[in-house]
């Protein structure tokens, strides 16, 4: 899924370079940015085990809901997703800013929620939006696990557990945050004792319609 987020990152690049929309100074600080996820993302991968050792925790849990703006919309829908194919538990992804349309209805005490908060460097600002959508749903008895970057100086205020990435232009988040939901997925799916190599009713492509 990574190489081929990126290589959408790369297509994306490519026609705002031939199109003329992008100028040519941004382009070219997020090529560089790209350039370094390779470590950004082995550095993720070196620290998982705080996201393991929830997801273990959490064998029990019978619904898992996800929250994200922006690009971390999409990143919450493919936590949940990742959890129905290996856990085989209820889980859906949100966008924030639709939670008071009728997601809140499903928080009661002690329902787990992912929150993928947006970096405060985004200039949209989205962060603080966030942010209150973490207040709305811990007031009613949620407890939030929130995936932030480094260096994020008040989501740690709001969340029980905070798992921190490295940063980067916010353009390319998810490259970085959809791994600890991942990991997430496995560890909670391996407490349970399930075969995450062999998901069931799950194939590769699908043959027949």
């Amino acid at each position: 899924m990574t190489a081929q987020i990126t290589a959408g990152y790369l297509l994306g690049l490519f026609l705002g370079q031939v199109r003329g929309v992008v100028p040519a100074a941004e382009l070219k600080a997020l090529g560089t940015d790209l350039m370094k996820m390779p470590k950004r993302v082995s550095k993720v991968l070196e620290n998982l085990d705080q996201a393991t050792s929830l997801g273990s925790a959490m064998a029990n849990a019978k619904s898992i809901l996800f929250l994200g703006r922006n690009v971390g919309f999409p990143v919450a829908m493919e936590g949940a997703l990742k959890l129905k194919e290996l856990a085989y538990i209820h889980a859906e992804g949100f966008a924030a800013g639709e939670l008071k349309h009728g997601p809140i209805a499903l928080i009661e005490e002690g329902q787990p929620v992912i929150v993928i908060v947006p970096s405060p460097r985004d200039a949209e600002s989205l962060q603080q939006k966030v942010i209150s959508n973490i207040q709305e749903i811990r007031a009613r008895g949620a407890r939030v696990i929130a995936i932030a970057e480094e260096g994020d100086p008040t989501v740690a205020d709001y969340a029980e557990h905070v798992i921190f990435v490295p940063q980067s232009d916010p353009m390319f988040a998810a490259i970085l945050t959809v791994i600890p939901l991942q990991a997430f997925a496995l560890a909670l799916s391996t407490a349970k004792g399930l075969d995450v190599d062999q998901p069931r009713n799950l194939a590769k492509s699908v043959t027949v319609e």
